[in-house]
């Protein structure tokens, strides 16, 4: 059973990591629970928490990291980046949401929920920081935690509006858009449900893979050789996908035609 560690633990893993980076200059910890630091000379306010199943109503691959009121965040200084990293313990990766976006939502409810996806997670490579969007156009990025301070080096190409001043200290001005779902908890905002990049959910989404398949299986190809020949044809396509993922999408595909 996955043990979930919390508040300072979090903190402590973090620090593991970055400390001894010549860039890195350790602040202060707020109540153990923010953490204050600067990185190549820009102020940074970090809240952890750890990414899991996002529970039912959500598929299976849904997971989430929620983000709590908390008296700390009133105390985020105006030249600090606010970052909400999600720390996926079995994977040993720190997902990052839009740092703007997120400032936004601060104290805004009781729990704010920001998405991700349990694939996207297991895709991702040590030494790549890995990007990934949402339907909605936000953008969110996953790294192992060995690649934090690469991470941070290059944050600006990940989220260049954190370049423009006025945005970054006027998270207010930022009306978040509706993503249409209504889950009844309203308490629990969503505000970041969709595909990410480089993901194919459905075959049916994308008419290109669909009429290939569909070659394939006029061919009668076995179901082997098109998730194979998929994951070779599309692999630069949907790079978040790997044959686990090609497999599951074919098969739901091809038991869909025969029902």
């Amino acid at each position: 059973m996955t043990v979930y560690p919390k508040g300072k633990e979090l903190i402590d893993i973090f620090l593991d990591t970055i400390e001894q980076n010549a860039l890195f200059e350790m602040r202060t910890i707020d109540d153990g629970v923010v953490l204050h630091f600067a990185f190549n000379s820009q102020k940074y306010a970090v809240y952890f928490k750890c990414v899991s199943y996002a529970g039912n109503p959500y598929p299976q691959n849904t997971t989430r990291a929620q983000l709590p009121q908390r008296p700390e965040f009133d105390r985020v200084e105006g030249d600090e980046r606010f970052l909400f990293l999600g720390y996926d313990v079995n994977n040993d990766l720190y997902v990052c949401w839009d740092p703007i976006k997120v400032r936004a939502r601060l104290n805004k409810k009781s729990y704010v929920s920001f998405f991700c996806r349990q694939n996207v997670q297991d895709s991702v490579e040590e030494g790549r920081v890995t990007e990934a969007r949402l339907t909605n156009g936000d953008v969110y990025v996953l790294f192992k935690r060995c690649d934090t301070a690469r991470f941070l080096e290059m944050i600006e190409v990940h989220f260049p509006q954190l370049e423009n001043p006025q945005l970054e200290n006027d998270a207010s001005s930022y009306n978040e858009p509706s993503t249409g779902i209504d889950f009844n908890a309203p308490e629990d905002e969503d505000i970041s449900d969709a595909e990410p990049i480089g993901i194919l959910s459905d075959i049916n989404n994308d008419p290109m893979v669909r009429a290939f398949v569909d070659e394939l299986i006029a061919q009668n190809k076995r179901t082997m050789q098109i998730i194979s020949e998929c994951c070779n044809t599309f692999s630069s396509t949907y790079n978040g996908m790997l044959f686990k993922e090609w497999a599951e999408v074919i098969n739901k595909y091809m038991n869909a035609l025969y029902d």
